[in-house]
């Protein structure tokens, strides 16, 4: 049992699995800090593209831009896709680290062969990852979307640890399990923290987050 551990261990940390090995681990410490409300989930934001842009022409939209539409990586939170890259290619490359690299076990063919592992990993990693998320996107653009400007005037809970103009998140009763709402703040001082009391005021389309102000006590 301790060899096959140590022999587990030792996979994991050689190239190219140690690279998924270090997103699994930023992945799920990432997880963690959003649970306990310490940062919030931000979505992909591709601006105006979608489904119908022209992703032959990766020129026309930001090689990274055109990459991620290519393969159909948009549409879901960001932490989701890279959540699947990093399980999926972690085990594809585990197992070519336990069948096949062991076999040039060093020099430079180690690397060689270990990089070209390591991007047709990736690759087929992205590729699965835009066929599992695919009819999740779907379902959620077919769901009629609330009306953001009715939640205007109505009090949310701050669920993370700080709200500042670039980050936060608030929890909205909504007579189900609530709505967790992107805000933001303009508050210089007395800043807003976990559990404080705040007051929709604005709702910013473009970036699909709320203005906020702290219920005033009476």
């Amino acid at each position: 049992m301790q060899e096959a551990f140590l022999v587990f261990i030792t996979n994991i940390s050689l190239y190219p699995t140690i690279v998924f090995t270090a997103l699994v681990m930023f992945v799920t410490l990432y997880w963690v800090v959003s649970l306990l409300g310490l940062a919030d989930m931000d979505s992909v934001d591709l601006g105006d593209l979608g489904g119908d842009a022209d992703v032959s022409n990766l020129s026309s939209t930001g090689f990274f831009t055109g990459l991620m539409l290519k393969f159909g990586l948009y549409g879901v939170p960001l932490i989701i896709i890279l959540t699947l890259i990093s399980l999926i290619g972690w085990l594809l490359s585990y197992l070519y680290t336990s069948f096949l690299h062991q076999n040039v076990d060093s020099g430079i063919l180690y690397y060689v062969f270990g990089t070209g592992a390591l991007v047709f990993v990736l690759v087929i990693s992205m590729w699965l990852t835009g066929l599992i998320i695919s009819p999740i996107r779907k379902n959620i653009a077919k769901i009629p979307k609330r009306n953001a400007s009715s939640n205007i005037g109505k009090i949310a809970v701050v669920r993370t640890l700080s709200v500042t103009d670039k980050h936060g998140e608030a929890v909205l009763n909504d007579g189900g399990a609530g709505l967790i709402l992107k805000i933001r703040s303009d508050m210089s001082d007395n800043q807003l923290k976990q559990g404080d009391k705040v007051v929709l005021v604005a709702y910013l389309d473009d970036a699909n987050t709320y203005r906020v102000t702290p219920v005033e006590d009476k």
